[in-house]
């Protein structure tokens, strides 16, 4: 049956071609939707969503044109939306880590100063494609499958470059007694 019979019977409350319909297009759409999140639990419940709007507002269905880019669209406007949602959410949970800790640490400006000094004269002395990495990651927080692809080498390689400037920033700040994880922000500032 086509899908735009299916939706004609849905929209008389049809609960079997409701059936008929969601099982020919649940799998493909969640295959489709974890393409971009890469996460099945994320996938299926954007897609369940999509599905359930799909039945409550039966009635008001009107698509002129393919079924499937419309169930396709709605999908990914979906995954926009919830997209959207969690990265305010992730920063405004950043927000408050970040204040807690600064909070939680007294403040001297001189000392914080020097500490994002020295901070960027050890990714200076980092060797080119280190600190390209380093750079690429923490300040414009690329991924490092995303790092090795824009520099062609593989992601091990990218990790050992991280793992080698997280190494000689440990080293450079050794006896300084400072966190670093800390430092982070500053390297926002400096």
């Amino acid at each position: 049956m086509e899908d735009h019979e299916l939706i004609k019977r849905i929209k008389e409350n049809d609960l079997q071609a409701y059936d008929r319909f969601f099982k020919k297009h649940y799998k493909p759409m969640v295959i489709y939707i974890r393409s971009f999140s890469n996460d099945l639990d994320v996938a299926e419940d954007i897609v369940q969503n999509v599905f359930m709007e799909l039945w409550v507002k039966r009635k008001e269905l009107s698509i002129s044109k393919s079924v499937k880019g419309y169930l396709y669209w709605k999908a990914y406007t979906s995954f926009i939306d919830q997209y959207r949602k969690d990265k305010r959410r992730r920063d405004l949970l950043e927000k408050f880590r970040e204040e807690s800790i600064r909070a939680a640490i007294p403040e001297d400006h001189e000392l914080m100063n020097k500490r994002a000094h020295r901070l960027n004269e050890l990714i200076a002395s980092l060797p080119p494609t280190c600190k390209a990495v380093f750079e690429l990651n923490k300040k414009n927080g690329l991924r490092y499958h995303e790092i090795a692809d824009r520099l062609n080498i593989s992601k091990k390689t990218v990790e050992s470059h991280m793992n080698t400037a997280f190494k000689k920033i440990r080293e450079g700040f050794k006896n300084s007694g400072f966190i670093l994880f800390m430092i982070r922000k500053l390297m926002f500032k400096a």
